[in-house]
């Protein structure tokens, strides 16, 4: 009852907000659709990434909404699989049409990978909390590009670091799934993957600016937009799992 309780009050709040985001799709639309119209080396490549990625988000926002009443590893294993084959079956698919649909339904197969955990929180905390994750990763993001992207600063230094810092990730998280953490593990291995997907933002939107100088075209548009929503989704995580584990006792 609590959970379908806090999914009506994410419902009302989409309900007292339906013009404002029905706008906002109808622009990223047009843009999205205006830019495709354009000769390809009239928009800027940042241009071009960033009107894939906001749809992409969306449709991993919606695959999470359509996801969060999914039970059991079997599925969310087999929904993880399909989703790392889209992401190669999207890197290759040129800059087509079919590859920019290809893109959107990845988007919303690993928003649906995610489905279970939002479902989880909204139940045990409420949707306050996950406004507050999207709100967090949407600001970093919005930092990291304007550093990277402004300042031009050679962030590739970033990248061992950041490479060991994955590994011990997912090695802590492998753990995670046999091993029951306390509230303090949380905690820190929570922050540690925020700093190390914040990182990952800056890194990508440096290699955005410096494959627009030499390689404007869509398909490279493409993939590197699925970088930068992997950074969003796993930084989403993180901030959600760190929120979490910060309200409880």
């Amino acid at each position: 009852m609590q959970n379908i309780s806090q999914i009506d009050q994410l419902r009302v709040q989409a309900g007292a907000n339906k013009f404002l985001i029905i706008a906002v799709l109808a622009c990223m639309f047009l843009l999205l659709v205006g830019l495709r119209l354009a000769p390809e080396d009239s928009t800027p490549f940042t241009g071009k990434v960033l009107a894939l990625l906001g749809p992409t988000l969306v449709a991993g926002s919606a695959g999470a909404y359509f996801g969060r009443r999914i039970t059991g590893w079997l599925p969310i294993i087999g929904l993880f699989l399909l989703a790392m084959a889209g992401l190669f079956l999207v890197r290759a698919a040129g800059g087509g049409d079919l590859a920019l649909i290809l893109l959107l339904g990845w988007g919303f197969v690993f928003g649906m990978v995610l489905g279970p955990l939002v479902g989880s929180v909204l139940a045990e905390e409420g949707p306050q909390i996950v406004v507050q994750a999207l709100v967090g990763t949407t600001g970093i993001m919005m930092i990291s590009a304007f550093v990277a992207l402004a300042t031009g600063i050679n962030f590739s230094f970033l990248l061992p670091i950041l490479f060991l810092g994955l590994i011990g990730l997912i090695i802590v998280g492998l753990v995670g799934i046999f091993v029951r953490f306390s509230r303090t593990v949380n905690l820190t291995y929570s922050l540690m993957g925020i700093v190390i997907f914040s990182g990952l933002f800056l890194y990508d939107f440096y290699r955005v600016g410096k494959i627009g100088n030499t390689n404007n075209t869509w398909q490279a548009a493409i993939q590197m937009t699925t970088s930068l929503y992997l950074d969003f989704a796993n930084l989403f995580i993180y901030i959600l799992r760190f929120l979490a584990a910060s309200r409880r006792r």
